[in-house]
C-alpha cells in the first residue's frame, strides 16, 4: 500500500508536534526547577536572617540587663557578627521589599554601633547615654521582627513570591496565587521556627558540655535478662501488658546499655523502646511514641504526674523547671537539689499524655552523666550583697542558689535571680564566691512553653 502525499504530510506533522510537545514540557520542566531552586534560595537566606535578626534582639535586651563589663565586651562581639550574618543573608534577596530594606539598613546601624562600644568601651559600663541609645535599638529590633513576621506570614499565605517582589509589593496578589511555592517553602520554615522551642526548652544550661565519664552511674554490670526486667518494671503501660519483649539492639557511646523493645498493639508504631545501662542497669531513656489525639487534664496535673512518676521509681530531690507542650504532650524538665541548692547540669526530663496522664517519655543522660554527690562550698557572698550586683534597672522577682555549668567540665554555685525589666524576664546568675555575673538569660513566654535565649 503506498502512502499518498497528503497522508505522508499528515504523519510527518504530527511527528513535528510530538516532538515541539516534548520539548515545550521539557523547558517547562527546567524551568519549573530552576524557579524552585531561586525559590529555595530565597527562603533558606530569609530564614537565615530571621535568626539572625532573632538573635540581636535578644542580646540587645541582654546588654540592657546586663551589669558585667566583660560580659557587655562578649554581647557587643556577638552583636556584630549576628546583625552582619543577618545583613548578609539579606543581601541575597530582593532589596526592593521595603521591609526586608528597612532591616537591611537598621542591621548596619546596630553592627557599626556594637563594634565601636566594642572598641571603645573595653571593660567600662555603659555610660547614660549609649544605655539609652540600645533601648532605642532595642525597641527598633522588636518592631523589625514584628515586620519580618508579617513578611513570613504573607509569604506562607502565598500573598507574595519573591519574584514578585523584585517588582515592589505595590500591591496584593490575587487569591489564586495561594499555591505558591513560596507557600510551601515558608511554611516549611515556620515548621522549623516551631521546632526550637523543643530544643531550647530544657531550659539556660541544658546544652552544657557533657563529662568524658559519667559520674552517675553505679552498680555491678548486668546481664541482657536483667535489663527486660528493669525496663518492664520502670515503664508506666497504664494498665496494659505488652504483647512482646526482645532486646533489639545493644548501644554504645558514652553509656553502654541494652536497647529493649516492648510491643504494645499491632501497628508498627505501637512498640515502647528503653534503653538500659549495662553498668548498673539504670534506664537511661524510653519512649512511648503513641499520638495523644486530645487534652483532658490540666498542666499543672500533669506536672505533678511527672513528679510522682520519679518517685514511685526510687528517683528523688528532683524539682521541676521548665515545661513545654506539644502535640497535646507536656515536657517536663527536672533539675537534682541537694541541700536547697538547684544543681542544672543533673537534668531529667520526663513526657506526660495530657489524655491519661501516661508517661510516654523519660531520659536521663544529662543526670547520669553529671550526677554526684558534690562538696557545695559556702558562699562568700550573702544573698543581699548578690543581689547588689544585679543592674539596678532590673526588678528582681524571686531569687535563689544554684549550681551552673560553666565552660568545659567546670561548674559554679551561684545566686540566680529572675527580674523583669519593662515587659521582659531575665534570669542573671551571680557568683556566690566572686561577685561575678556568670550569666544572663532572657525568658521568653510563649502559649506552649517557655524559651531560653
Amino acid at each position: 500500500m503506498k502512502w499518498s502525499r497528503q497522508t505522508l504530510a499528515i504523519a510527518a506533522l504530527s511527528v513535528l508536534w510530538g516532538l515541539t510537545a516534548l520539548w515545550g514540557i521539557g523547558q517547562l520542566n527546567a524551568r519549573r526547577q530552576a524557579d524552585a531552586l531561586l525559590q529555595n534560595k530565597y527562603n533558606r537566606a530569609f530564614y537565615e536572617s530571621l535568626q539572625r535578626t532573632k538573635n540581636v534582639e535578644a542580646l540587645l535586651s541582654k546588654g540592657l540587663a546586663s551589669a558585667n563589663t566583660e560580659q557587655m565586651d562578649t554581647l557587643f562581639s556577638d552583636l556584630w557578627y549576628n546583625a552582619n550574618a543577618a545583613q548578609e543573608n539579606l543581601h541575597q534577596l530582593p532589596l526592593s521589599h521595603n521591609v526586608v530594606a528597612r532591616t537591611s539598613k537598621f542591621l548596619a546601624q546596630v553592627g557599626d554601633y556594637a563594634y565601636s562600644l566594642a572598641k571603645r568601651n573595653r571593660n567600662q559600663p555603659l555610660s547614660d547615654k549609649d544605655w539609652k541609645t540600645m533601648q532605642r535599638l532595642y525597641s527598633t529590633a522588636v518592631s523589625i521582627n514584628r515586620q519580618m513576621a508579617i513578611v513570613d506570614r504573607e509569604a506562607r499565605t502565598g500573598r507574595f513570591r519573591w519574584k514578585e517582589v523584585t517588582g515592589g509589593l505595590s500591591r496584593r496578589l490575587p487569591r489564586q496565587s495561594l499555591a505558591t511555592a513560596a507557600d510551601q517553602s515558608f511554611r516549611r520554615v515556620d515548621a522549623q521556627l516551631q521546632e526550637v522551642p523543643v530544643l531550647l526548652y530544657d531550659g539556660p544550661f541544658s546544652d552544657h558540655i557533657q563529662r568524658r565519664t559519667p559520674l552517675g552511674l553505679t552498680g555491678d554490670m548486668i546481664t541482657s535478662a536483667q535489663a527486660q526486667q528493669i525496663a518492664r518494671r520502670f515503664v508506666d503501660f497504664a494498665g496494659t501488658a505488652p504483647s512482646g519483649t526482645r532486646v533489639a539492639s545493644n548501644v554504645g557511646g558514652k553509656i553502654p546499655a541494652y536497647s529493649i523493645e516492648f510491643r504494645t498493639g499491632t501497628k508498627t508504631a505501637d512498640i515502647i523502646r528503653v534503653d538500659v545501662s549495662k553498668k548498673g542497669g539504670h534506664v537511661v531513656y524510653y519512649l512511648n511514641s503513641r499520638l495523644v489525639p486530645r487534652v483532658k487534664i490540666s498542666d499543672d496535673r500533669a506536672r505533678l504526674l511527672a513528679q510522682n512518676f520519679l518517685s514511685s521509681r526510687g528517683i528523688k530531690n528532683m524539682v521541676p523547671t521548665y515545661t513545654l507542650r506539644e502535640r497535646n504532650i507536656l515536657f517536663v524538665n527536672f533539675a537534682y537539689m541537694q541541700d536547697n541548692v538547684i544543681i542544672y547540669p543533673d537534668l531529667m526530663k520526663v513526657q506526660v499524655a495530657l489524655d491519661n496522664g501516661q508517661i510516654l517519655g523519660y531520659e536521663a543522660l544529662g543526670f547520669l552523666m553529671s550526677h554526684h554527690q558534690r562538696d557545695l562550698p559556702a558562699p562568700k557572698l550573702t544573698m543581699d550583697q548578690a543581689r547588689a550586683k544585679v543592674s539596678p534597672r532590673l526588678q528582681v522577682l524571686s531569687e535563689r542558689m544554684a549550681v551552673v555549668p560553666t565552660t568545659g567540665l567546670n561548674e559554679v554555685l551561684t545566686y540566680e535571680f529572675k527580674t523583669r525589666l519593662g515587659g521582659d524576664t531575665f534570669l542573671v546568675y551571680i557568683n556566690a564566691l566572686t561577685g561575678d555575673e556568670e550569666r544572663i538569660f532572657k525568658l521568653i513566654r510563649l502559649p506552649n512553653g517557655t524559651l531560653t535565649l
